[in-house]
């Protein structure tokens, strides 16, 4: 079977779906994976069949879209923002797309321009899968900010779900009638399930109950997707030396808090807060940051890439922005999390943690030292041991999203 992966966004959104290509390829399948230019290179050293996707979105992540519209209270504002995040580069994304969908068997995409990718496939024929890391589509089941009657929050997805088809319409229209085919009906979620298209949820049913049962079989869950330990490597441009390094010192004595905010743009002082909150509770910290920050005995400051599946079950917890990624290899690693959130589904994943009795969080600017607290209660610390214990393992939930891709493709 051929397989063309289409994935945009930052390294945690491509991240995935280099899992499950590396996984069909093991399986002797053809694969090939388009990613963002700057992230391309990374793809490569994988060996898997790698093209520029879209243009470097680097400089995207820091800019006003991203820092301001993207974290506004106005739900409506941060749909439109996610729009245009989709939309970066989509004359040239939606060439590769094409040509990916000509090749393959099934066209798979991450979260970012599954409407475009869709029409594309459907453009071809070709059967299309994407690869949800949050729930994204209309529930009743599923706390965004604060908890909620249930209508109120089936109302508010399903406002969503209406806002951003709004939005993304007059796009989708235009790119339907340059490749020949008639308008859509409605918004991409009613269309994907009246066809039967399977929509992959790659996060733990765990971590938000009931939502399984609500969707039925035509959202699988597989569980957090997480590319092999030689992958992550090839991936991160990692020997492991550096990660070997952290660990000694986190092992050297009382277990640290790990601080890390991804690719998420965050001021220096915010981070030096955050670290000096910390070391005033009498914690150790490892510091995953570029900033510079005062020395300290306590602190350890780290800037290369690390492997947070060897590192963070070394830790006692970890103070991050909420990515999913990040969120299940902390969850994976059995401690709890305190997440200083800034846009999308960031908030989400802090309710979820919070309900569950593993974490919590708010946003970042507001976090204080009182929030870092809860990772000094022994009872949260237990909980999150128990969780980890009934995660889904890494290898399992790539293995069910292959079969899930292998099913589409037959």
């Amino acid at each position: 079977m051929r397989f063309g992966f289409a994935m945009h966004g930052s390294r945690g959104d491509v991240q995935p779906g280099v899992a499950v290509a590396r996984a069909l390829a093991d399986r002797g399948h053809e694969v090939t994976v388009a990613a963002p230019e700057d992230i391309v290179p990374a793809v490569s050293r994988t060996g898997l069949p790698t093209r520029v996707l879209c243009p470097d979105n680097s400089e995207l992540l820091k800019s006003p879209l991203v820092k301001e519209r993207l974290k506004s209270k106005n739900p409506s504002t941060r749909l439109k923002a996610l729009a245009e995040i989709s939309a970066f580069g989509a004359e040239t994304s939606e060439q590769v797309m094409g040509e990916l969908a000509q090749g393959a068997d099934v066209l798979v995409t991450g979260l970012l321009a599954q409407e475009r990718a869709a029409t594309v496939a459907e453009s071809t024929g070709t059967a299309f899968v994407p690869l949800h890391y949050c729930p994204i589509r209309s529930n009743e089941s599923v706390e965004i900010f604060r908890p909620m009657p249930t209508w109120t929050r089936r109302a508010m997805w399903a406002l969503g779900d209406q806002v951003n088809w709004l939005t993304v319409r007059g796009r989708d229209r235009d790119l339907r009638r340059r490749l020949g085919i008639a308008p859509a009906t409605g918004p991409l979620p009613r269309r994907l399930r009246a066809a039967g298209t399977p929509e992959v949820q790659a996060y733990d049913p765990l971590m938000f109950p009931g939502l399984r049962e609500e969707w039925g079989p035509s959202r699988p869950f597989t569980g957090a997707l997480l590319p092999d330990e030689a992958t992550r490597r090839q991936y991160n441009d990692d020997d492991g030396q550096a990660t070997a390094g952290v660990v000694t010192w986190a092992d050297s004595d009382r277990p640290p808090v790990y601080v890390g905010f991804g690719s998420m743009p965050v001021e220096p002082e915010r981070i030096e807060g955050i670290v000096g909150s910390l070391t005033g509770l009498g914690l150790r910290v490892i510091a995953h940051t570029e900033h510079e920050l005062p020395p300290a005995d306590a602190v350890l400051r780290v800037s290369a890439p690390i492997d947070h599946e060897t590192l963070l079950p070394h830790c006692r917890g970890a103070v991050h922005h909420g990515g999913a990624g990040t969120t299940a290899a902390v969850a994976r690693a059995g401690v709890p999390a305190v997440i200083g959130w800034l846009s999308a589904d960031q908030p989400m994943w802090a309710a979820a943690l919070r309900r569950l009795g593993v974490g919590g969080g708010r946003r970042l600017r507001k976090l204080d030292e009182d929030d870092l607290t809860l990772l000094l209660d022994d009872e949260v610390a237990d909980s999150a041991a128990r969780l980890a214990e009934r995660l889904t393992p890494p290898a399992s939930a790539v293995a069910g999203a292959c079969d899930v891709l292998l099913a589409a493709a037959s």
